[in-house]
């Protein structure tokens, strides 16, 4: 039986470890996105493309520490002999031994609220960008003298182009 505990409770300090670094790295890319929100509104075209690149490098990360905790989480519900393969954090909170419950209980918070900022900096970068293309269309229309009912088709090279006729009439890309 002491075996069994002493198993549990390495079980519980590895998840400790994981979500530190889980949270550590979530906050990392809270804060690229709220520095991306700043690179966009300035217009900061070489800003954005290497905060773009630090988030595309942390991402794997993100994933490996996301499956150590879903490991150290199917471990202790092995342990613990739960009918669920990989209980949730907060199945796991009441499932501590005391003296990794208030932790467990910090961290569940801090990824709740990291992940919420995260939605919220995706959602106004989101927005920020759709106006950027939008603004950017309409320069094009006022360019062009396109007139508003003309239907308006930009590719994935960046080209404008009039749906009627299917002609490039300007490149956004230059």
């Amino acid at each position: 039986m002491n075996q069994k505990l002493t198993k549990k409770d390495g079980a519980f300090q590895e998840l400790v470890q994981s979500l530190s670094i889980e949270v550590g790295m979530y906050d990392e890319l809270s804060k690229l996105l709220k520095a991306k929100q700043t690179s966009i509104i300035k217009g900061d075209v070489d800003s954005l493309q290497n905060i773009v690149h630090e988030e595309q490098r942390l991402i794997p990360k993100i994933r490996t520490a996301t499956q150590a905790r879903e490991l150290c989480a199917t471990t202790i519900g092995a342990v613990s002999h739960l009918r669920r393969k990989t209980p949730s954090l907060k199945e796991l909170i009441d499932l501590s031994p005391s003296h990794f419950t208030q932790q467990l209980i910090t961290y569940r918070e801090t990824l709740i609220v990291c992940l919420d900022q995260i939605a919220h900096a995706n959602r106004e970068n989101e927005f920020l960008l759709n106006s950027s293309v939008d603004l950017v269309r309409g320069l094009a229309q006022v360019l062009l003298g396109k007139e508003e009912s003309d239907t308006v088709h930009y590719g994935g090279q960046g080209k404008f182009g009039d749906n009627r006729t299917r002609r490039a009439n300007i490149d956004c890309q230059g």
